[in-house]
């Protein structure tokens, strides 16, 4: 049923999404002095999370012909929805929220990597991170000194990142080539915009019956491929026979 493997796969993505915000969340509470509103949104965002994912194992559970089986493969996924609330009662409360990170990103982690091979999301990554570095470098280079806006790397670097992912010029630049790696930046911000679009309609689009019929030529030809071995090794046993 293509509706009910798109919905999957939607459901996958928003999965995902939350559980990477959560990481970042639960990392950032973890090492930073922060406020007690922040840390009760956090906490709570958390909750929710915990029930979807506890939600998802139970139904998968259910799904699952050898339960005993599935736990034992799954187990570490117990930590993955367990609330950060808990962890309180604990002495080590960093290091247990580091574990869940492990386990949530364990949890996903083989999915985003397929999602990012299967698309080719993951070379528009390492081009984006490139050109991120390089203009960082160049920008540096060029408006150093003459902008005061620019006194450090992190500074370019800084502006480099907004340039290229949301497009607003937060220093702007005073030189000509300063101008021209700040064309270049939002051009490339744009693209990889644009091919991650692209990416994620052709993933959610993608039929998954052509993939059962790819599945089912394989098992086909096995089966193929077990029937010739039989009959070879029949042909054979008749040769020594008439020897």
């Amino acid at each position: 049923m293509p509706s009910k493997d798109k919905f999957m796969r939607y459901k996958e993505l928003i999965l995902v999404i939350l559980i990477l915000i959560d990481m970042v969340a639960i990392i950032y509470i973890s090492f930073y002095p922060v406020g007690s509103n922040l840390a009760d949104f956090v906490n709570n965002f958390d909750l929710i999370l915990c029930i979807l994912l506890f939600t998802e194992f139970l139904y998968n559970l259910r799904r699952e012909e050898d339960k005993w089986a599935f736990i034992r493969e799954n187990w570490p996924d117990i930590m993955a929805f367990l609330p950060i609330t808990f962890f309180r009662a604990f002495r080590f409360v960093r290091i247990l929220r580091l574990l869940k990170v492990f386990a949530l990103f364990r949890k996903y982690l083989k999915g985003l990597f397929n999602f990012l091979l299967e698309t080719h999301v993951d070379q528009a990554i390492g081009i984006l991170l490139f050109a991120i570095l390089c203009g960082t470098l160049f920008f540096y280079i060029t408006e150093n000194g003459v902008n005061p806006y620019i006194k450090s790397l992190t500074d370019s670097l800084w502006s480099t990142i907004t340039t290229t992912m949301s497009g607003a010029v937060v220093i702007h630049p005073v030189t000509l080539y300063g101008k021209a790696i700040t064309s270049t930046l939002i051009f490339v911000g744009i693209t990889f915009l644009g091919f991650l679009t692209a990416s994620l309609a052709s993933w959610f689009v993608k039929s998954p019956e052509s993939e059962k019929e790819f599945h089912d030529k394989i098992e086909t030809i096995e089966k193929r491929l077990d029937e010739l071995r039989k009959e070879i090794r029949e042909l054979k046993e008749l040769i020594e026979k008439k020897k």
